[in-house]
């Protein structure tokens, strides 16, 4: 994944400012170097927007599930004040609730 980030970031940029370079030599324009330059800079922080977006995305929505969860399991905790959590609080097994089965 960072290789895949560097990779992502070194080619516009190179591949912008070897273009200008060419275009500066070719127009005799010395501007079009820097703009192309700053075109690849551009370029090369939106592919890292775009590369880091998706893995953000899926550690806030597993931030979210897991203090949905324990907003849940509190809120049990309270309508069933007799019951033990302290093992679930501490993170040592996993409790749902809505799974308990049917009491007879």
């Amino acid at each position: 994944m960072i290789s895949q980030i560097g990779i992502s970031m070194m080619v516009p940029v190179f591949l912008c400012g070897a273009i200008g370079y060419w275009l500066n030599n070719w127009l005799h324009q010395e501007l079009l170097f820097l703009f192309m330059l700053f075109l690849g800079i551009g370029a090369a922080f939106r592919n890292l927007y775009l590369l880091t977006r998706s893995f953000y995305a899926e550690d806030l929505k597993k931030e979210q599930e897991k203090a949905e969860y324990m907003k849940n399991l509190k809120e049990y905790h309270k309508n069933h004040p007799d019951e033990d959590f302290s093992d679930v609080m501490e993170g040592k097994k996993k409790r749902y609730p809505e799974n308990r089965g049917t009491d007879l």
